[in-house]
């Protein structure tokens, strides 16, 4: 047994464990480089991730000019709603998610909108009750306004299901996009709500528009 090695091992058993050391610090080495170029690379996905949820500015009534979003994306049941906020926003393009039933409504809506020179984009869902798919949807919207050019993005979640709104509030939320809603009162015997008595409500501000 040689003489003055620790436990009484021999030289071949720490040469050993002292080359799995050297081999342990390379590879942990290895990790932290790799996991700092990925931090770098995915830091706004990470800095969404620890921010979703948080909900920092919640609420308030948006003000005429304010804050001047170049891309919507509704959810769409009926007309009203959606002509309103295109005529006081002057958005440079829109985005529409619709079902089946609400298809026809979009395109008139699109049709409106190109009449003023904004360009308009229709998402289809084929289960509006499946908030997932409206996420999806809504998503795609918010992406298609981003090619297009748009840099301030609200969604408008006034239209549409309860579960459409619920997933394009998600998708919003996830690609820092505003989320809105549009409160009027409503007209009982004409069945229809009172434009005249619109508001764009926040329900949260998102990434891409805080100043």
């Amino acid at each position: 047994m040689p003489e003055g090695n620790l436990f009484g091992w021999t030289d071949a058993a720490w040469r050993f464990l002292d080359q799995v050391g050297i081999l342990a610090g390379d590879v942990l080495m290895a990790g932290s480089v790799a996991a700092a170029v990925a931090g770098w690379l995915k830091r706004d996905e990470i800095r969404r991730w620890f921010r979703r949820n948080a909900f920092p500015d919640v609420g308030g009534e948006v003000l005429p000019g304010e804050p001047g979003w170049d891309g919507i994306v509704f959810t769409v049941s009926h007309e009203d709603v959606p002509r309103w906020v295109i005529g006081q926003a002057r958005p440079r393009a829109v985005a529409f998610v619709c079902s089946g039933l609400s298809r026809k409504t979009a395109s008139a809506l699109a049709e409106y909108a190109e009449a003023m020179g904004i360009r308009a984009v229709l998402v289809r869902v084929v289960e509006p009750d499946d908030p997932a798919e409206a996420r999806s949807a809504a998503a795609a919207g918010i992406e298609a306004l981003g090619e297009i050019g748009c840099e301030r993005v609200a969604v408008d979640v006034t239209g549409g299901k309860l579960p459409m709104s619920l997933g394009a509030f998600m998708a919003a939320e996830e690609q820092g996009a505003d989320t809105i809603y549009v409160s009027t009162e409503y007209d009982a015997q004409l069945k229809a709500p009172k434009m005249e008595t619109a508001r764009v409500l926040r329900i949260s501000r998102g990434e891409m528009n805080r100043v």
